[in-house]
């Protein structure tokens, strides 16, 4: 048993009633001007990746100003997409090109900055690295209500295409919504003459047709259309400086449509194909996932599997299982925190960040135990993790926000794209 003192108790009982009474009323009060549309239009990328970069700061910036939310200049350099030279010392090729170039997808919902990570390492090996902002994204949360898939994919049509004289061979690097825009792109044959596109790298890839966490909503979004919320398949207050707590059910369903349409192609996607996932992804489907690889891609592949579970039946010989085990307070790793390395600033290890959304709409002590920043796996029993029903029943989960295997994972990458073959 968890024993709360006096004043949480009173706490968690002003919450709850809060809460009740915002489920009564279908929610209204947590709709605000961030659940509309700002107006502000993002950049395409082009060639010139600096003015890019610029006008999509200049974008986010307006956007957030307007509805009397202004972002600190850091925040708005996070939003942003980055591009990152080749470490010191890594040789261009006889034409001026760089030998090798990565562009990184961030997750719908998110933002270049949880690709960072992923970012440096891929400079360190040699790469000249772009990230981009999908449409919809980095500014507020209602800019994904009237966005389509189709400029998710001529956005990094684009993209791709930016490198087409900057770079001899591409690799695509993608997380969630990332990870299937890359692939869609793979398939659709639209990579430019003289560019070689030399491999994916996917980080827990959205293929199924469900949402797991259609779940995670504000009460009045369970209601009828006509509720304010019913638009937004979750409702949150947006705390996180660099990506959306709230998302559209447009959004989902046009992650749906692009993995659908992936599902559709019967052409052969004959590239190095690389994906890691948790096997207890609460944002996308990991046996979807896991299905795909094993199926699809004929070329050259490696697959690395989360799991605290015996691995199941050998279905394709490409698949490695690695431990989710970690620290005792540890239980297994969340889709959240994949590319994110432990000594991140704002998620790793250290950073203090305490993810507890899941537990917003929940009439139940467990969001001030969660938020609490005295309340530890030694004197409150809390676990980090990912947020499956299955973990919520047996403990007080923090979302777990790094992955502590993210060093091994990314050289797992890096290497399999030196030598697919080995």
């Amino acid at each position: 048993m968890i024993n709360l003192n006096t004043r949480a108790i009173y706490r968690w009982a002003a919450g709850a009633v809060a809460a009740l009474t915002l489920a009564a009323c279908a929610s209204p009060g947590e709709l605000g001007p961030r659940h509309q549309p700002s107006g502000r239009d993002l950049p395409l990328p082009s060639a010139e990746f600096g003015v890019y970069t610029t006008a999509a700061e200049v974008a986010i910036a307006e956007a957030n100003a307007t509805i009397g939310r202004p972002l600190e200049p850091e925040a708005v350099e996070d939003r942003a997409p980055f591009e990152l030279a080749p470490r010191r010392g890594c040789a261009r090729a006889p034409d001026g090109r760089y030998p090798k170039a990565a562009l990184l997808i961030h997750d719908l919902g998110g933002t270049p900055y949880e690709m960072r990570d992923v970012g440096r390492a891929f400079a360190d090996a040699c790469y000249l690295v772009r990230a981009i902002l999908l449409p919809g994204h980095g500014t507020v949360p209602g800019d994904l209500l009237n966005t389509n898939s189709e400029e998710w994919v001529e956005a990094t049509a684009a993209a791709v295409a930016s490198f087409q004289d900057e770079a001899q061979r591409l690799v695509l690097v993608g997380f969630g919504l990332g990870g299937t825009l890359a692939v869609h792109h793979a398939l659709s044959g639209r990579t430019p003459s003289g560019l070689e596109l030399a491999g994916l790298v996917l980080l827990a890839p959205a293929f199924g047709a469900e949402a797991p966490l259609s779940w995670l909503r504000a009460p009045g979004a369970i209601f009828s259309g006509l509720a304010p919320g019913a638009a937004w398949a979750r409702l949150l207050p947006d705390y996180d400086a660099v990506r959306y707590e709230s998302l559209p059910r447009e959004a989902e369903r046009a992650r749906t449509r692009l993995a659908k349409e992936i599902a559709a192609h019967d052409g052969s996607l004959d590239l190095p194909v690389f994906l890691a996932i948790s096997a207890v992804d609460a944002e996308v489907d990991p046996a979807a996932a896991r299905a795909w690889f094993c199926r699809r891609p004929s070329g050259p592949r490696q697959m690395i599997w989360y799991s605290t579970a015996p691995t199941p039946g050998t279905d394709c010989r490409f698949v490695i299982r690695r431990s989710a085990a970690a620290p005792p307070e540890i239980v297994d790793l969340s889709h959240i925190g994949l590319p994110i390395a432990p000594d991140n600033p704002r998620y790793g290890a250290n950073s203090g960040y305490r993810e507890c959304s899941h537990y917003y709409w929940e009439n139940s002590p467990n969001w001030l135990i969660c938020v609490d920043e005295t309340k530890t796996s030694a004197n409150a029993g809390i676990r980090y993790g990912e947020i499956t029903p299955a973990n919520l029943e047996r403990h007080v989960v923090r979302r777990l926000t790094y992955n502590p295997d993210f060093n091994a994972m990314i050289g797992a990458a890096l290497d399999f794209l030196a030598d697919p073959a080995a």
